[in-house]
């Protein structure tokens, strides 16, 4: 009887037992998969460790550190302030390619630091413009290991990429790696890595993996991304010159000839450029384009035998060539295919901007009973009174063409008047009740035109104005906007950012100063502040610009009427740091600001001067009324393109005034 009785209880023991080992073993191993995981991440981080330092070995006996002694002149920011980069050597003579930020400021010498850390006095034997790169020569006895630059190189976005370079007095090496994350940047030039890159890795080596020479590291931001060049170092986004493009210009570069960008002369109707569309909307005077025939209304098909959709990708085929190439363009002109031979120039006649004085808008052009079209007329709204137009065109007049260009888009027609020759008479095809005739405007530069009293349709001085308090989500930058509060039939405002200086007062109580004239003149007003008491920073440009797309998205605002200005464009006021901030957030972000107010005493900021562009054309106003008046630094302004408005004395009311007639063309 025990033991018939004892025999369950074994059997449930062993049973438990088992359970129990297997429930142990199932733990166990659920333990263990995140300890295996992570044994093969160690192994994997210590073969990459491996790899990245296997090919640093290899390109480092070819890379230099560069020092600069005695350098002079404005600093643009702490990185040229102390400027220690690298080079790599390209021949046995001692030719050796950095970035050009070690010219920028001129210095009593340059010195190039090899890797057994002995100095040698470097001389700069030509520049390539275009791709922010700079050719040394040193003197030396010492054997050299130089790079060989290939014909071509196999990209893969998402490769492996190591940066490669060397920094101080004893030429440290210095390495980072990444993966390859773009081809084409910068409008074709530049390969983008998110390798994190210091100051001192500019001039350096993008390798792959296997240590192929992908590219040279080169200090630059994407347009209208940062106040300077500088901007986005060990930001992981890094910028390189493919090494096939640098030898194609060695030998050039080599004879002491400097490489420019080559520049056709095309302006783009849409104002999207990654729009499907690349019709022309004007074509630049004495360009290569306008010397080929080419013409406005002309659609492109291909640039250097490439196929393009998109002015984007115009861009990116032209940034592949520089000034002197000579190429092919294929476009479509009423249905036939045209291809014509042209030499890209390093330079244009700069832009000087023409105006008629009036507001237009698309409407359209379908008559009451008729089917539906996408058809749309461009139509004159406005008339600005003592401008080319008064007197020759009316409200309501259909314009048709310009010249033989035909009319049916305003940004078309407004690109076309900023690539206008002066002094020329144009005939504008209109048609008025019906009838269609040929009316010849001579149009007034921008820079020449006073500014007009409002007309009487723009007033909103009946509707109550408030201000109220404005914020984004990830800035600390306190701002208030001044805006109607009566939302009923109100047409297209205009828009001005007043930038305050630091510790002077609160936006909205600034803005209490404005409320008057922002309703007479229909333009609203926003007020930044910087995030310190103390000064602005380079990164609080884009955020200034950022106001603008917040404000748009409830307020009906012209896109041409926008602006930026300080306290010092009103007449009586000092400039600031606000006016130096001003000029520099209208010139990085010049795709969202038409105008720019400023002091004529303000300081340059450390930004790049970049050409205007007929695409984007922005203009300057200054409280001075003679040409004796202007600050030294204008003509440099001119040369690129900006027109330069005289303003007189300048109070609220005309300040805005000048800010409304923007969108006039």
């Amino acid at each position: 009887m025990r033991s018939t009785c004892r025999a369950p209880k074994r059997t449930l023991g062993v049973f438990v037992k088992r359970c129990f080992l297997v429930c142990f073993l199932a733990l166990f191993a659920s333990t263990l998969e995140p300890i295996i995981a992570l044994g093969q991440d160690v192994a994997f981080r210590s073969a990459m460790a491996k790899a990245v330092r296997a090919t640093a070995s290899r390109a480092l006996p070819s890379i230099v550190a560069i020092e600069i002694v005695g350098g002079s002149g404005i600093a643009n920011g702490e990185v040229e302030q102390d400027a220690p980069t690298s080079g790599v050597i390209v021949d046995s003579d001692g030719h050796i390619i950095a970035s050009r930020i070690v010219v920028r400021r001129p210095s009593a010498s340059i010195l190039v630091v090899l890797a057994d850390g002995s100095r040698h006095a470097a001389k700069v034997v030509s520049q390539d413009f275009h791709r922010d790169l700079v050719l040394l020569k040193i003197e030396t006895d010492r054997p050299l290991a130089p790079i060989e630059l290939p014909e071509s190189v196999d990209l893969k976005i998402g490769q492996t990429t190591v940066a490669v370079g060397r920094y101080g007095s004893e030429a440290s090496p210095i390495v980072s790696h990444g993966v390859l994350s773009g081809r084409d940047r910068l409008d074709g030039i530049a390969l983008q890595s998110d390798a994190r890159v210091s100051p001192s890795l500019y001039g350096g080596l993008l390798l792959d993996l296997y240590g192929n020479p992908l590219g040279v590291l080169i200090a630059a931001v994407a347009e209208g991304g940062a106040e300077d060049d500088t901007s986005w170092y060990d930001s992981g986004i890094a910028f390189a010159i493919p090494t096939n493009a640098i030898r194609k210009n060695l030998d050039r570069m080599r004879a002491g000839e400097a490489i420019k960008k080559g520049l056709l002369g095309i302006v783009a109707k849409s104002k999207d450029p990654y729009e499907n569309n690349t019709e022309i909307a004007a074509i630049r005077l004495r360009s290569p384009a306008e010397l080929a025939g080419l013409e406005a209304g002309d659609q492109v098909i291909s640039v250097a035998d490439e196929k393009v959709r998109r002015q984007q990708e115009i861009r990116q085929v032209l940034g592949r060539f520089d000034a002197g190439d000579t190429i092919a363009v294929q476009v479509e002109r009423d249905g036939n295919p045209i291809r014509v031979e042209l030499t890209l120039t390093e330079s244009i006649p700069p832009l000087n901007p023409q105006r008629l004085g009036v507001v237009v808008t698309n409407q359209n052009s379908k008559e009451p009973g008729d089917e539906p079209t996408d058809a749309k007329e461009v139509v004159v709204k406005q008339i600005i009174e003592g401008t080319p137009a008064d007197g020759k065109l009316e409200i309501g007049d259909v314009l048709l063409k310009l010249g033989q260009v035909e009319l049916d888009e305003v940004n078309s027609l407004r690109r076309q008047m900023i690539s206008a020759e002066p002094g020329t008479s144009l005939d504008i095809q209109i048609r008025r009740d019906g009838e269609e005739s040929v009316v010849d405007v001579t149009p007034a530069s921008v820079a020449d035109s006073e500014i007009a009293e409002l007309p009487t349709e723009f007033a909103n001085k009946d509707a109550a104005w408030t201000i109220e308090e404005l914020r984004l989500p990830d800035a600390a930058n306190a701002a208030g906007v001044l805006v109607p509060s009566d939302e009923d039939d109100r047409s297209r405002l205009g828009l001005l950012v007043l930038v305050l200086n630091p510790g002077k007062g609160a936006p909205k109580d600034v803005l209490v100063k404005w409320k008057e004239a922002a309703g007479r003149a229909g333009v609203v007003v926003c007020a930044v502040a910087p995030e310190s008491n103390e000064r602005w920073q380079p990164k609080e440009i884009d955020t200034v610009a950022r106001f603008v797309a917040s404000i748009e998205k409830t307020q009906p605002i012209a896109s041409s009427a926008v602006a930026i200005a300080a306290s010092g464009a009103l007449t009586g006021s000092k400039a600031g740091a606000a006016d130096s901030m001003a000029l520099a957030v209208a010139m990085s972000a010049s795709r969202t600001f038409s105008g720019v107010a400023i002091s004529a005493e303000t300081r340059p900021p450390a930004v790049r001067l970049r050409e205007n562009d007929a695409e984007s054309s922005l203009q300057l106003l200054l409280p001075i009324g003679r040409n004796d008046d202007l600050p030294t630094w204008v003509p440099t302004l001119t040369k690129s393109g900006y027109p330069v408005q005289r303003g007189g004395e300048v109070e609220h009311g005309k300040l805005l005034r000048w800010v409304r007639l923007l969108q006039a063309i």
